[in-house]
């Protein structure tokens, strides 16, 4: 294995798979597109915009200022965005990809084939006006992509990807190579078609997704460009008079109804605004989105500006998770995600296959990652209501003693809230409660658990890794306990949490599901990629 070359040289244009691998074979550094600068220089704009309220801090004598200090800030970053991009170099060699980059310090780093599990393809909105990808190489070590060649023109990036995955199954050459390995994943006529979203399915998928943070990013804009803005914007009496000179004496003098109304009004705009904002970022995510069986596994593609085209190894997903709600479920609607050890960009590991599906679209796309949900009602069985009900019962009586107090010391309106309130919360809970069940079945485990935000876990018990058992104050009133499952990958749905089961079936479960585990034929596993 032949050492990487002390001084890189530029790269050659690269027209199709044959010429990245005659590249490849001569062992020699190459650089990423000399375009790789304007794409960085134009992501890093944004953070230059900070110096603007700095500079504007000092009055009408620092404007000046600005038309020399952006420019020459402009200027370093562009040199500095050059000298990174000359100091990196990678090198596709027999048994590894060599990476080296850095300017002062210098790093290499050296990614076996046999160890990658995944090459997948990134454009980014100015990328893909230039005509550019970035190829992302990762592990599984669980700290996202390992390496990453960030940019090379886009037939380039697919060549590449192409020739990473032949040599990771060790083929050496092109197409005709590959395809007797039977691993071409990229091969369109070895794709078929799992599951795909027309525009009128993406738009209903952004209305169950509700999400306010457009509000959170213009509080954030507003907190950073604050002293930008004169004093008076930030003064409620302000926008009252510019609204019809509106006073606060005004609003009092309406009566309660049209207060009653005016909050309704305020209620709809935030639910408006929501809907708007899960529609733009369901649309930014999952246009075009494409779920295709591979040899591999699955290829799924997505993306409006930021397009997005990754392979999941079947042998990868340790978990299925399914998705859905009460409205969302009384019209047949589920989303169907997998945990995998393989990372969805720098989301984590729950790779979202699925977005909004009925159960006739999602069975197949278990079937293919030997997943299944055929547990009846009656296999399921329940944990105790006390230990959920308790807590929650106890935050109900202290808020109807505040209650008491607000209706007779300060207005029986307000009093009537709280009462309202705590009667709900333990209502909140019996309904966790109800929602909430698991079943052994098959060698799978299924639980349910969540009332608003339903969610049914597949987990093969031969993929558990961990099985605790854990004792909370209140499973120790009540005689019950926890079982905790972990699971390869880790996300925010796993570890697998059974809540509130009596101590002896605690342990029984946790028994059965460890004698699946100890009893794997390793022999008849596949053999890791």
């Amino acid at each position: 294995m032949s050492d990487i070359a002390t001084e890189p040289v530029r790269p050659q244009p690269w027209a199709d798979a044959k010429d990245i691998a005659a590249q490849a074979a001569e062992g020699v550094p190459q650089r990423t597109d000399p375009r790789s600068v304007v794409a960085g220089l134009v992501a890093s704009l944004p953070q230059m915009l900070y110096v603007i309220p700095a500079l504007l801090v000092g009055g009408d004598q620092a404007l000046p200022y600005l038309t020399f200090v952006i420019p020459v800030l402009i200027a370093f970053a562009s040199f500095g965005h050059w000298l990174h991009w000359w100091h990196f170099t990678y090198c596709i060699r027999a048994e590894d990809i060599r990476v080296e980059q850095g300017i002062f310090s210098r790093k290499s780093r050296s990614v076996p084939f046999e160890r990658i599990q995944d090459v997948g393809i990134e454009r980014k909105p100015v990328a893909r006006l230039l005509g550019l990808a970035a190829v992302k190489i990762e592990t599984g070590g669980g700290k996202g992509e390992d390496a990453e060649l960030s940019y090379l023109k886009l037939p380039d990036a697919e060549a590449l990807r192409d020739l990473i995955r032949d040599r990771k199954h060790g083929v050496v050459g092109t197409a005709p190579a590959a395809a007797l390995a039977g691993e071409d994943l990229t091969d369109s006529g070895a794709e078929a078609s799992l599951f795909t979203m027309d525009n009128r399915r993406l738009l209903l998928a952004g209305l169950f997704n509700f999400s306010l943070i457009l509000i959170g990013v213009i509080g954030a804009l507003l907190q950073q460009f604050q002293n930008l803005l004169p004093d008076y914007v930030w003064d409620p009496r302000f926008w009252l008079a510019e609204l019809g000179g509106i006073d606060v004496a005004m609003i009092r003098s309406i009566g309660l109804v049209a207060q009653i109304v005016a909050g309704l009004a305020l209620v709809l705009m935030l639910l408006a605004i929501g809907v708007i904002s899960g529609i733009v970022r369901t649309v930014l995510r999952d246009y075009g989105f494409r779920l295709d069986r591979v040899p591999a596994g699955f290829r799924r593609r997505r993306g409006l500006l930021t397009l997005t085209d990754v392979v999941l190894p079947k042998h990868r997903v340790q978990a299925g998770l399914i998705l859905t709600g009460p409205i969302r479920r009384h019209f047949g609607w589920r989303e169907l995600k997998f945990q995998s050890l393989a990372q969805d960009s720098k989301a984590g590991s729950d790779h979202s296959v699925a977005p909004l599906a009925s159960s006739a679209e999602i069975d197949p796309i278990l079937a293919e990652a030997a997943l299944q949900n055929s547990a009846v009602p009656a296999q399921y069985s329940r944990t105790r209501m006390a230990p959920f009900l308790f807590l929650w019962c106890i935050l109900a009586m202290v808020l109807c003693i505040g209650a008491t107090m607000l209706w007779l010391l300060v207005h029986p309106l307000a009093g009537t809230a709280i009462y309202a309130i705590a009667g709900f919360l333990p209502l909140l809970a019996w309904l966790r409660w109800r929602h909430h069940r698991y079943a052994l079945v098959g060698g799978q485990l299924y639980v349910h658990a969540g009332w608003w935000r339903q969610r049914l876990s597949l987990l093969p018990a031969i993929r558990t890794q961990t099985a605790d058992l854990s004792y909370s104050p209140i499973d120790r009133l009540f005689g019950t306990a926890s079982l905790v499952l972990g699971v390869a990958g880790g996300s925010a749905s796993f570890p697998l949490q059974i809540r509130a089961l009596p101590e002896l079936d605690a342990i029984d479960l946790r028994e059965r599901i460890m004698a699946a585990v100890t009893s794997i034929d390793f022999s008849d596993m596949h053999a890791p990629a």
